[in-house]
């Protein structure tokens, strides 16, 4: 049924006319291939190869392909110019002296956590500090003279520039920029001894999606490279009041709508863990830069799960929080929220921001501050929890369903019995409706910019058809009306059932290869029903896939597939593919409900990861 097709190629003729190079143009600066012979390349091959610090594997490998692709008749897109002089910029922002060593490019560790710590780029210092989970600590170090500012923003540079050439996570870099910044907190902190804000010389890390005066907001667009922002975003406005430093900007798919990070100007991001694999959208290069310790805070949006989708495959803590706590100035209705190695780091930033009363800057911000005392666990009571193991639409792969079984018997065991099976019948109509409204304009905005250049629509994009368009009286009349009857009966089921939160997967499955979405059937439901509720939500990592308790599930084996979402998910899973990957769940806390998701966070994490769940390496 069509209802289940969330994700599924677009017919691109309606966009554009071009060849996509994607996958008929291999992508330049992808992940490395293998079984390729490198050791009679041609000196002029070698020569660009040391110049970029591309690994030789990858050069010959696409080299090839591409004369292959001429030789069928293929024209080079027109528009190509631009993304290689988009990329030759980015390249040569990363200094020499931070490129890695030819070793580790040509035959690297899957993981880039490893590649980090085999590089010797870092010292002992910069490793420890930026493996540091909770922010308020590097705050305390700044604070009393531990460490400077500028040396931290410097150790985070220098990191991501390193997760930047295994992953492709970043797209602006402006590292001279944000050193200098961190020397003016330095001074600022020695002259008055007092701290600019919250985040005094913090660097933080931001989703392509938020300008920055001076650099470009591509959002993965061709057309919108060379444009650079002529004013902040009310987010960076309040970060940097609150003296944090931006470095860079985080890599995205093109549109924001997919689960993926892949577009033509910077390609493919991959996953921190595993080069294999995608790191998620549509803040992916956020998820993946986070996931490799290369930013101890990055703030995304969120409209149907793209803060949560890369959280939950890095492994990450996130809060995507209800409509105007705050949201970015965008046309479209997400929200910015942050992403972080500890829930500790997410509710500092929570709190910090609403503490800086940003509805003071932001029309769209609600006055509401950070309620501590929702954020803390009750002390006289025990928690009250839904929980939803299989949303009925698509089931979960083993290693998430275990994950949830495994989570949901850690709260009963400390005392939390009052477990109850949520009703999901409510469920598919809300996700219906949330893909309605996303698709509503047609596709006309995602037209219009592929028209720049004559840019095609990568498939697999989450884009509007001109049979989905909505008119204005349809939007008003049909569309507004069915979601207030809907946010209603959930709001009623919701408040009768006397839950703190509601317990579910991010994701019905683990991880996928890249460009595995191209021609995907993926159900979006476990997370994008809650934008259109708007509901907060918070990710907590609890598990990671393992073949040993993974393999051989009698229940999936003997599955019958219900549609055709779950069919692709389920022929989908491999569990030698995602084997160790992390496993998060999430925990929804109703309507302005970030401090009590936060609370129930808290008692997961303590009950799930004894130790930290973040070890650095």
């Amino acid at each position: 049924m069509s209802t289940y097709r969330f994700a599924l190629g677009n017919d691109r003729s309606k966009y554009s006319t071009a060849p996509d190079p994607s996958p008929n143009y291999p992508d330049p600066l992808t992940s490395p291939t293998e079984g390729v012979s490198t050791t009679s390349a041609d000196p002029s091959i070698r020569l660009i190869t040391d110049t970029f610090k591309i690994p030789l594997s990858i050069f010959i490998h696409q080299h090839d392909n591409r004369n292959n692709h001429r030789s069928q008749g293929y024209p080079q897109p027109p528009w190509n110019t631009l993304v290689q002089a988009k990329r030759k910029t980015q390249q040569s922002l990363i200094p020499k002296s931070w490129h890695l060593p030819p070793h580790l490019l040509t035959n690297p560790p899957s993981s880039t956590l490893e590649t980090i710590h085999q590089s010797g780029l870092l010292s002992s210092d910069e490793l420890l500090w930026t493996e540091t989970a909770d922010i308020g600590d590097l705050v305390l170090f700044i604070k009393t003279g531990c460490i400077t500012s500028e040396a931290l923003t410097t150790a985070f540079c220098k990191r991501a520039a390193i997760a930047q050439q295994t992953t492709k996570c970043l797209t602006e870099i402006f590292f001279e920029k944000a050193i200098a910044r961190a020397r003016e907190l330095d001074e600022y902190l020695a002259q008055t001894g007092e701290l600019v804000g919250p985040l005094h010389g913090i660097p933080v890390s931001v989703k392509d999606r938020f300008d920055v005066e001076g650099f470009d907001t591509t959002i993965g667009w061709v057309g919108l490279t060379n444009k650079p922002a002529k004013s902040n975003d009310s987010i960076v406005q309040l970060l940097e009041s609150m003296g944090a430093v931006l470095y860079v900007k985080t890599n995205v798919p093109q549109s924001l709508m997919m689960s993926d990070s892949y577009n033509h100007v910077f390609g493919q991001s991959v996953n921190a863990f595993n080069s294999g694999l995608i790191s998620g959208g549509s803040s992916g290069g956020e998820g993946a830069l986070i996931g490799c310790r290369g930013s101890i805070l990055g703030i995304g949006t969120d409209i149907g799960g793209s803060i949560r989708v890369p959280a939950n495959l890095q492994g990450l803590y996130s809060i995507c929080p209800s409509r105007g706590r705050p949201d970015p100035t965008l046309p479209h209705p997400p929200v910015a929220g942050p992403m972080a190695t500890s829930l500790a780091t997410t509710e500092y930033f929570m709190k910090s921001l609403l503490s800086s009363e940003p509805w003071n800057l932001d029309p769209n911000a609600v006055p509401i501050p950070w309620r501590k005392e929702l954020a803390i666990p009750p002390a006289n009571r025990k928690l009250k929890i839904g929980v939803v193991f299989d949303d009925g639409v698509v089931k979960p792969q083993p290693p998430v369903t275990r994950a949830m079984r495994e989570t949901v018997n850690a709260l009963k065991v400390a005392g939390h019995e009052e477990v109850i099976e949520w009703d999901t019948s409510l469920h598919m109509t809300t996700t219906n409706l949330w893909t309605k409204g996303i698709l509503a304009d047609g596709g006309n905005h995602c037209r219009s910019l592929c028209q720049l250049v004559d840019e095609p629509l990568i498939e697999g994009m989450i884009v509007g058809k001109e049979g989905d368009f909505l008119s204005l009286e349809e939007r008003e009349q049909q569309f507004e009306t069915t979601k207030i009857t809907i946010q209603t009966a959930f709001h009623k089921q919701w408040i009768s059932s006397g839950i703190d939160a509601l317990l579910t997967p991010v994701l019905p499955w683990v991880g996928y290869k890249p460009k595995t979405w191209v021609r995907s059937k993926q159900w979006i439901g476990y997370t994008g029903m809650w934008n259109l509720l708007d509901y907060a939500a918070v990710t907590v990592p609890v598990a990671r896939a393992d073949r040993r308790l993974d393999d051989g599930d009698v229940e999936w084996e003997g599955h019958l597939v219900r549609n055709e979402s779950d069919e692709f998910n389920y022929s989908q899973y491999d569990i030698d593919l995602v084997h160790g990957m992390p496993i998060c769940v999430q925990i929804v806390g109703g309507r302005f409900g970030e401090e009590k998701a936060v609370a129930v966070g808290k008692v997961v994490d303590e009950l799930m990861n004894p130790t930290p769940f973040f070890q650095g390496r």
